[in-house]
Order: structure tokens, then sequence, then C-alpha cells
């Protein structure tokens, strides 16, 4: 009987909550999203997204290895920026980000298969 989760299924769940809050955030709309009158759309998606790319990037190489189509670099790229840029974050780039990239991860992330490791 398995009693707990491994280190993966852990980050993958949190990284899945995360993506899908910050594209529901999104869904309010690009007008309320570049509302600098009102950032708080803007800050909770970035927040998400921050979180879900830090989830990602503490995925261990068996999980990257057995999901080929989950591009690790871009995971890197995107927590780094999110991750050490928060104060310059470029609006645009994570409009695109939450509005594109994230609900095609969301998809992939939904069908990710998991090492058969208990933990990484």
């Amino acid at each position: 009987m398995r009693t707990s989760r491994s280190t993966n299924e852990v980050n993958l769940s949190r990284a899945v909550d995360h993506l899908r809050a910050a594209i529901r955030f999104g869904t309010r709309g690009k007008a309320v999203y570049f509302d600098e009158a009102v950032p708080d759309t803007f800050l909770l998606v970035e927040g998400e997204l921050r979180k879900a790319f830090e989830s990602l990037n503490r995925l261990g190489d068996s999980f990257f290895k057995k999901n080929p189509t989950i591009d690790r670099d871009r995971v890197g790229e995107i927590r780094q920026i999110l991750t050490h840029d928060y104060a310059d974050v470029d609006r645009k780039l994570v409009w695109n980000i939450v509005t594109k990239e994230a609900p095609k991860l969301l998809r992939i992330l939904l069908r990710a298969r998991l090492p058969r490791e208990a933990s990484d």
C-alpha cells in the first residue's frame, strides 16, 4: 500500500493547480489585466505563474525524461524571469505566457507520466 506521494507527484500537482489559477485569473480579460490603475489581476497571474514554474523547476530529471514534450529549458527560462526579474517583469510577456503557453503546457501536464521512482 502506498502511503505517501512522491516529490514529483507533489510538484506536478502544485504546478497544475497554479497554472489553472493563473489561467482563470487571465480570463478576466486583457483590458482588466493591463489596467495599471488596478494591478490586482496582473499580480495574481504573475504570482500563480511564478509558483507554477517554480514547482515545474523542482521536477526531477526522471520526470522530464519520461515527458520529453515538456521543454525543460523553457520552464527554467520562464521561472528565471518570474523569480529573479519580478520587479521588472514585462506585462506583455506574462500575458503571452498565461494566454498562449500556459494552456498548452497545462494540457501536456494533465497527460504527463510520472516515473516509477518513489522520489527524485
